[in-house]
Parts: C-alpha cells; sequence; structure tokens
C-alpha cells in the first residue's frame, strides 16, 4: 500500500490537485462562471495588448517607445499587477457567496460583478485603439462612457475620489 501512495503522489502531485480543486470550487461554483472567468480574462489581456498598441504608436515604435521609457516595466507592470490580484480577488469572493446563501440572488451578484469588470474593460480597449489611432471608434466610446454614467451613480465617484484622499492623508 505504501510503494501504491508513493508512485501517486510522485505521478499526479497531491499538492497541485489540491491547489487546482480550492481554486476550481472558489471561482467556478456552476458551469456559466467559467464563460464569465474566460471573456473577462480575454478581455484583460485584449486591453493589455491594446495599451501596449497605444504606446507604441503613439511613440514611434517598440523600440523608441523602450528608449523614451515610455513603455516603463515599472510603472505598467505594477498597475497590472494590481488589476490581476484585484480582478481575481473579486472572483473568488464572487464564487464562494454561490456556496453560501440564496443562488439565485447571489447568481445577480455574480451577474453584475463579471458584467461590470467586463463593461469596465471593454471601454478601456476602446480608449486605447483610439489613442493608437483608432478615430473612427469615438462614436462607440461615447455610447459606452453614456451607458456607464448611467449604470454608475455621480455619487460613487465622489465617494472613490474622498476614499482616496482619505488614503493619502497621514495617520
Amino acid at each position: 500500500m505504501h510503494e501504491i501512495f508513493e508512485k501517486v503522489c510522485d505521478t499526479v502531485k497531491p499538492s497541485i490537485a489540491l491547489l487546482g480543486a480550492g481554486i476550481t470550487f472558489a471561482l467556478f461554483p456552476e458551469q456559466s462562471f467559467i464563460i464569465w472567468f474566460v471573456a473577462t480574462w480575454v478581455a484583460v489581456v485584449l486591453d493589455l495588448f491594446t495599451k501596449w498598441l497605444a504606446i507604441f504608436a503613439t511613440h514611434g515604435g517598440i523600440s523608441n517607445s523602450i528608449k523614451t521609457k515610455a513603455w516603463n516595466s515599472d510603472s505598467m507592470f505594477h498597475k497590472t499587477y494590481i488589476k490581476i490580484v484585484a480582478y481575481l480577488v473579486i472572483q473568488i469572493l464572487t464564487g464562494l457567496s454561490m456556496r453560501i446563501g440564496m443562488p439565485h440572488v447571489n447568481n445577480a451578484i455574480a451577474t453584475v460583478v463579471y458584467s461590470f469588470i467586463f463593461f469596465r474593460e471593454f471601454a478601456s480597449i476602446i480608449e486605447n485603439l483610439i489613442e493608437a489611432g483608432a478615430d473612427y471608434l469615438w462614436p462607440l466610446l461615447f455610447w459606452v462612457k453614456k451607458k456607464q454614467d448611467e449604470v454608475i451613480p455621480k455619487d460613487c465617484e465622489e465617494l472613490n475620489k474622498k476614499i482616496k484622499d482619505e488614503r493619502r492623508k497621514p495617520l
């Protein structure tokens, strides 16, 4: 029995399988979450690539962007790292919310969360493409911003500004 257990541990790697099971449990309580998760992360990757495209287009190519430090790895990748961690935490909390409470209410919450993240990435991608030179997308950006103003009240922006100001104050 000991030999069988050793073979299983050598070939399957239970720690990796346990980690994978935990992530799957937290992120994907329903099959629909897989689609939301994939769509969100495809949008995040597209946002990153379109941001690079905008930087390269406005600074005369890849080599000029690197020379002029417009494509600064420290600032760009720090913001990307924060976005990745924030989105993963929100997605884990959304997935875990389905494991407790009322599934129909939590499904509505998950729909709102994933829709908001995807909507924000969609707007950011359009902004990046316009910055890169796709001026014909202005009407689409105008429409997205109009819908964003309908969904997110102005009070939220003011509250966000107050929170940022409070964080900057010394203790």
